[in-house]
């Protein structure tokens, strides 16, 4: 139970962080999502049940706050987590580029889905602006800053394992 709990609390303070520090960090309108990278890492490190989890709590907590369509960013950012984890073999954290052009991809499919559902509700915009503006500088922004975020939130990250204690034998003493 203490690893969800865990997770809860790292999405919950990446959401905090998000709310408040993040505005502030826009360039040219683009703002980073810290709990799509936090979702996308956690689907990478545990697997889809652990990321589309990071995604549906991560999801509900920002629909809460940012407006009348909650449910989406819940939808969107579940399924990050989820196809995250389903390539959790391929992606190795070690190397520093393999996971940033994960977040970048995972931001695209983030936007995608949920400007696919904004379309089901009626909403519109014009393709080339949102791309141009809204989906590329995101995707380039979330790639740049998830080893960042990545680094912060690595101790975090390690889940207690059941491994078996190796004793020194009583020579080496």
């Amino acid at each position: 139970m203490w690893p969800l709990i865990q997770l809860g609390l790292v999405v919950l303070v990446a959401f905090a962080f998000q709310a408040t520090v993040a505005p502030h960090m826009a360039v040219s309108g683009a703002e980073p999502d810290i709990v799509l990278i936090v979702t996308a890492l956690y689907g990478f490190t545990y697997g889809p049940q652990i990321g589309a989890f990071a995604g549906f709590f991560g999801g509900l907590l920002g629909d809460l706050l940012a407006g009348p369509y909650v449910g989406l960013g819940l939808i969107s950012k579940s399924m990050v987590g989820f196809f995250a984890g389903l390539v959790q073999r391929t992606i190795f954290v070690e190397n520093i580029l393999l996971p940033m052009l994960a977040i970048f991809i995972a931001t695209w499919i983030h936007e995608f889905v949920y400007v696919a559902f904004m379309f089901l509700f009626g909403e519109v915009t014009p393709v080339k602006v949102l791309i141009s503006s809204i989906i590329l500088p995101s995707a380039i922004y979330n790639a740049i800053l998830a080893p960042f975020v990545y680094g912060a939130v690595r101790r975090f990250m390690v889940f207690k394992q059941d491994a078996p204690a190796v004793r020194i034998a009583k020579k080496y003493d």
